[in-house]
Order: structure tokens, then C-alpha cells, then sequence
């Protein structure tokens, strides 16, 4: 709970520092005199943006100090935590939109400090009671008076329901992608299975179309050779050169028979010469053919240079590199979809279960709201017939709607039945006083562990008076016996209840804060009763009030 405020230029404060020290705590003052300034630096505190127009007309910078005394806090940092049970919390800003807040002299963020203050401080403004309104403010406060097993079925459905999203949302992302990869390599196999058989590197077509060109020229040489090879040896048809020339050569020595010696030798290195080349150009061709089928190579390397270009074609690609490298991706394509059907299969099954999980939570949920709307819906009705609205009848009508949310699939409706009228929605048929006085009920309804440290009613009370002020007051106290309870207030008969009383006076542009005890009560609650703190029968009655 709060035990001490600092406050430097905010709003019309430009100093003031508030020791407090009772359970009902109660702040007064005039209209206009700055009570607004000390429960927006509060807001401050609890976590409510800043802005400059907040910060007094001669001031460059606002500062509020807080000093709690609370337990340990719930996910913060060890060097935030409460020393020997007192935090303190502070927040600083300035004209330049700078500002900065701390826990125990260390920086925080604001969203720390807000989560932090959450147990410690709550603040009801004038217009809480249209927070009562409000459905989700309505199912909270059902929530907060189920037994604990409540909260952990509503903390599990929402984690349940969340998985259930993420697995939904997996769902159609990896079929979209299955989709898309299955569109991109839709002919894939095959495409991969030719690559695979023409076994491709970075260079293999221009490597296929050297050994083509390599090829042709074998086969060309070959066929050359083979041709005169015919002309000189012969083939199997006819003789050639060299039968020619040892046929001449017979002729010649046949019509010269004196002169033989004479040509013998030129006609045998004739002959010789002939069948050397006939030799040569056998073995040449015996060479070739060793290297196997020339035509026969020579077609494989075409059909393999086609199938190449029409695999170019076929996919858009430029060259060998491309297309390896799309036989990779492809195949790695292939066996993602292989594996991705396992993988969709199981987040099928996983959303199926999550989904069945969630109904189950969901219908269990609901009937525990029901339990609770009804504890909850009795406890109030007890608290207003204090608070002599025992002519109207409080109800909680727990919605089922169509679509299941994290929080359930249901809502919370607050009705007030009057006389002879039926359940109406609190916001259709209640007056402000009436939802003033449900607010209180609903307060002294929740549970110890729901209320914060220190609760602040900046003038909920607005719209009653006589006997309804005086319940309320009485009611007010009875809360302040549970948690550390601050009213602005301008009752009198309310005022007179508190434990500590501080007025809020205006001099000039500046809102002084004082706690006032004895006479000085006496006069205020006189003043706020005749508006005239010197009137007799006023300080009469405030003496009354203040039991003196």
C-alpha cells in the first residue's frame, strides 16, 4: 500500500508530499482547487502516459516519488523487487517529451511500471461506473470471483487457443508452400533423371561439342584413308595401285627382258614404296577403328547435346551450372514434399486435438462463470441492500456466443431488475448514483487476493447524498479494512469516516496539500456541509459527524 507521495509540478501542484497513515484515507477541497492534480500524478505512478500540458505553468518538468510498502512482485527483476517490504517508484518528464521512470533508483520502462503497479494501485476516476458498462470489464470481474480453478482453466484455454492459431496458421502456410513448390517442379523427376543420365559438369557442353567437332574429323580422316587405302591395295571387288604397278612392272621387264637389271631396282623401291604407304595408311585406319564406332559415338554425343538443349529450353535455362543446380533444388524440392506430408499430416492431427482440448476447456469454462456470475451476483445484492437498494435486484446473465474466443465463448451482462420491470443491462436502467453504489457492492464483493494495496475513488460517490452518502461512506470504510482506500470526496457525512484527512487548498496558481486535524477538520467538514466554515450551526454539526 501507498505510504508516501512526492509531488513536484504537476498540474497546479508545485510541491506538496502526503505521509499517510490510515486504512480510510479521505482528500477534500474546493472545486477547482487541485484535487484532480494529486490523483493524475497518482495515474502517473500506476502507468498512465505523460503529457506536457500536465506539468505546472512555471515548471520545466514534473516528478512524482511514491513510497509502497508491498511484498515480492510477481515477474520482475530481482533489483526491482522490495527491500525489507518497501518499493519505491518514481516517474520524470519533462517539457522536451523526455521522461523516464524508476523502481528502487533503477530505469525502467513504462510498460514495467505499469505491470509492476498493477497489484499495488488502482484508481477509480469519476466515470468508473461506466466501466460497468464495459462487457469485458464485466467478465473480468465474474472471473475474479471463481475459485482458483477458474484462472487456470481460463489460462489454459488461451494458451490452447493460441497453439490452435499457430497451428491452423502452419497449416496454410505449408500447404501454400507445398503448393507452390509442387507447381514449380511439377515435371521435376523426370528433368532430374535425364540430368542425372547425361551426368553433367560446369563445362560438359562445350566439352561434348569439341569431342563432337574431334568425332567428325576422325570419322572424316577415316573415311579419307579408307578410300585411298581401296585405290592402292584394293578391295574385294577389284585390285589397286600396287596390283597395278607389280602388273606393270611384269610388262615392263616382259618387253624389255635384256634391260631387266636396269630397271629393277626403281620398279622394287617403286613397288616397296607403294606397299609401305598401303601398310601406313592400314594401320592408320586400324587405329581409328580401335577407337570403337565413330558414327556410333558420334550419335550418342548428338542425342546427348539434344537432350541438353531441349532441357535448356524446357526450363528457361542458359547453361550447365543452371541446370545442375537445379537438379539439386529440385530434388531437394522432391524430398521436402515427401517430408512435408508427414509434417502436415501431424500438425493436422495436433490442430484436431487442440481444437477438441479447447471445446472441452471452453464448456467447462463457462459452466464455472455461471457458478461464479451467481456467487458474485448474491454477494452484491447483500452489499446494496446495505446500500438501501434493496428495491432493485442485481443479476449477471452469462451469454453464449457463436464464436469461441481466447477467453471463452461467452459474455457477462450486469443487469438491475426494478418493480415491475424485468433484468435491464445496468447501463440502460441504472441511475449514477445506482451505478455508484454498484461499483462500492462490487468491490466489497471481490475477493482479498483480487483488491490492490491501495484503492483510489476519485468521486464515485457523485450522485448521492442524506443516507445513500452515509452507506456509502459506511461501506467505504468497511472496504478500507481490506486494502488502503483513498476518496476524493466532497460528502461531508463520508468525509467525517475517514481515518486521515488532507484539504487541498488553491493560492493563486498554486495547489497546496495539508492534513488537517481537530479544528481545522471541523471547519472543512463545516465548509463542505454550509459552505461556510464559520457557521455555527454547521460546526455543530460537524462536530457531530466527527463524533467530538
Amino acid at each position: 500500500m501507498i505510504e508516501e507521495i512526492r509531488v513536484h509540478g504537476v498540474g497546479g501542484i508545485r510541491e506538496a508530499e502526503l505521509s499517510l497513515s490510515g486504512d480510510f484515507i479521505v482528500i477534500t477541497g474546493e472545486s477547482g482547487s487541485g484535487k484532480s492534480s494529486l490523483v493524475r500524478a497518482m495515474e502517473f505512478i500506476a502507468g498512465k502516459r505523460a503529457q506536457t500540458n500536465h506539468i505546472h505553468a512555471l515548471e520545466e518538468s514534473a516528478d512524482v516519488i511514491m513510497t509502497l510498502s508491498c511484498s515480492s512482485i510477481p515477474g520482475v527483476d530481482e533489483e526491482y523487487q522490495p527491500q525489507d517490504g518497501t518499493l519505491i517508484v518514481r516517474r520524470q518528464f519533462s517539457r522536451t517529451g523526455r521522461g523516464r521512470c524508476l523502481m528502487q533508483n533503477s530505469p525502467v520502462s513504462l510498460g514495467l511500471l505499469s505491470s509492476a503497479m498493477e497489484k499495488e494501485l488502482v484508481i477509480q476516476s469519476q466515470f468508473a461506473q461506466l466501466g460497468l458498462i464495459d462487457p469485458s470489464i464485466q467478465l473480468d470481474l465474474v472471473d475474479s470471483c471463481g475459485e482458483e480453478k477458474l484462472e487456470l482453466i481460463k489460462n489454459e484455454l488461451e494458451v490452447r487457443f493460441n497453439e490452435t492459431l499457430s497451428t491452423e496458421r502452419a497449416i496454410v502456410n505449408l500447404r501454400k508452400r507445398r503448393e507452390e513448390t509442387e507447381e514449380l517442379y511439377q515435371d521435376a523427376e523426370n528433368s532430374i533423371r535425364m540430368i542425372k543420365a547425361l551426368e553433367l559438369e560446369d563445362q560438359s557442353e562445350r566439352k561434348w561439342e569439341d569431342e563432337l567437332k574431334e568425332l567428325e574429323s576422325k570419322q572424316g580422316m577415316k573415311e579419307t584413308l579408307t578410300a585411298i587405302h581401296e585405290r592402292l591395295a584394293g578391295g574385294t571387288a577389284c585390285g589397286g595401285i600396287v596390283e597395278e604397278l607389280d602388273s606393270i612392272s611384269r610388262e615392263i621387264y616382259g618387253s624389255s627382258p635384256l634391260k631387266k637389271d636396269i630397271w629393277k631396282e626403281s620398279i622394287e623401291k617403286m613397288l616397296i614404296s607403294a606397299q609401305s604407304v598401303a601398310e601406313l595408311l592400314r594401320k592408320e585406319i586400324q587405329e581409328l577403328s580401335a577407337e570403337g564406332n565413330l558414327e556410333e559415338a558420334k550419335e550418342r554425343l548428338e542425342r546427348k547435346t539434344g537432350i541438353l538443349r531441349k532441357l535448356k529450353r524446357s526450363l528457361g535455362l542458359i547453361n550447365c551450372r543452371q541446370l545442375i543446380e537445379y537438379s539439386l533444388k529440385a530434388a531437394e524440392g522432391m524430398r521436402w514434399l515427401k517430408e512435408s506430408r508427414r509434417e502436415l499430416e501431424e500438425l493436422e492431427i495436433r490442430a484436431a486435438e487442440n481444437i477438441k482440448r479447447t471445446r472441452c476447456l471452453a464448456v467447462e469454462l463457462r459452466k464455472m462463470r455461471k457458478t461464479a456470475a451467481a456467487e458474485l451476483a448474491l454477494r452484491v445484492n447483500s452489499h446494496l441492500n446495505d446500500l438501501a437498494m434493496d428495491h432493485a435486484i442485481f443479476s449477471i446473465d452469462i451469454e453464449d456466443q457463436d464464436r469461441l474466443r481466447s477467453n471463452g465463448a461467452e459474455c457477462a451482462t450486469f443487469k438491475l431488475s426494478m418493480p415491475d420491470q424485468p433484468p435491464l443491462p445496468v447501463g440502460r436502467t441504472a441511475s449514477g448514483g445506482e451505478l455508484s453504489r454498484i461499483l462500492i457492492a462490487l468491490q466489497l464483493s471481490l475477493g482479498d487476493e483480487q483488491l490492490p494495496g491501495t484503492l483510489v475513488f476519485d468521486e464515485v460517490e457523485a450522485g448521492l447524498g442524506g443516507r445513500t452518502a452515509l452507506l456509502a461512506g459506511q461501506k467505504l470504510r468497511e472496504l478500507s479494512k481490506r486494502c488502503r482506500t483513498i476518496l476524493i470526496t466532497h460528502e461531508a457525512a463520508i468525509a467525517s469516516m475517514a481515518d486521515q484527512h488532507f484539504l487541498v487548498r488553491r493560492e493563486g496558481d498554486d495547489t497546496h496539500i495539508t492534513e488537517i486535524r481537530n479544528e481545522e477538520r471541523e471547519k472543512e467538514i463545516a465548509r463542505m456541509l454550509a459552505g461556510d466554515d464559520n457557521s455555527r450551526q454547521a460546526l455543530e454539526h460537524a462536530r457531530s459527524l466527527l463524533g467530538f
